[in-house]
């Protein structure tokens, strides 16, 4: 099943002009949704910890133990497996269904912000004149909070039609993954480290990307 027809079945439409429609879903819904789906998350969560345990636990045994006792061993790991297996689906479909959750109450902050009703947000999203910077800051503050990854918040905005974090977006942590990378290794030390400079590295790199310029390129009439 497709991700938008999925969101449907489970939310009982993928439009986006009707969920965002507060007679459909109340922000008193969404705010009970949430609560729900973070409890379960952290049930799911909690599970899967103790089954990935219990999985390694009767490997390790098994591995110590006679060659008729090993037999048990590991068909109670594949069990134990099994069970970890169904658990990570679960914890995918609570994903899918918090993404959606924080998708649309971004949606519905931005249309509070410019005073638009649901039936605008293709238009709102697409002319480039609404500054996003504050309800992209929300949503990635509850990406964190519900470790919701960045890949997957791309696939429900798509699948919604409500394109509020851009693709350009990177939280994937690939820089800051290679500073822990040299400070495990003693080439980088913690002094060493200026965020500041680096925001304003990325600022600048920013900038030159959305004007589609190179450094160092000539602009304006005397460029032709």
């Amino acid at each position: 099943m497709q991700l938008r027809s999925w969101i449907a079945d489970q939310f009982g439409s993928s439009e986006p002009e009707t969920l965002l429609d507060e007679s459909v879903y109340s922000r008193q819904q969404i705010k009970e949704d949430k609560i729900r789906l973070r409890q379960q998350r952290r049930r799911i969560i909690k599970e899967m910890n103790e089954y990935g345990a219990e999985y390694q636990r009767l490997l390790e045994e098994g591995a110590q133990a006679s060659e008729l006792e090993a037999q048990q061993y590991a068909q109670q790991a594949k069990i134990a497996k099994k069970k970890y297996k169904i658990k990570n689906q679960q914890h995918q479909k609570n994903s899918v269904q918090m993404a959606t959750v924080v998708t649309i109450e971004g949606a519905r902050e931005l249309l509070e912000m410019t005073d638009s009703d649901p039936t605008h947000i293709s238009d709102l999203l697409g002319n480039g004149e609404v500054d996003l910077s504050v309800v992209e800051e929300q949503m990635m503050d509850e990406m964190v909070n519900y470790e919701l990854d960045m890949d997957l918040m791309m696939e429900v905005q798509e699948a919604l039609d409500i394109d509020i974090i851009g693709s350009e977006t990177d939280l994937q942590g690939g820089q800051e993954m290679e500073m822990i990378e040299k400070m495990r290794a003693g080439d980088l030390d913690s002094e060493q480290i200026d965020i500041d400079n680096q925001v304003e590295e990325e600022k600048e790199q920013s900038i030159n990307d959305d004007l589609g310029l190179g450094i160092g390129e000539d602009i304006g009439p005397g460029s032709v």
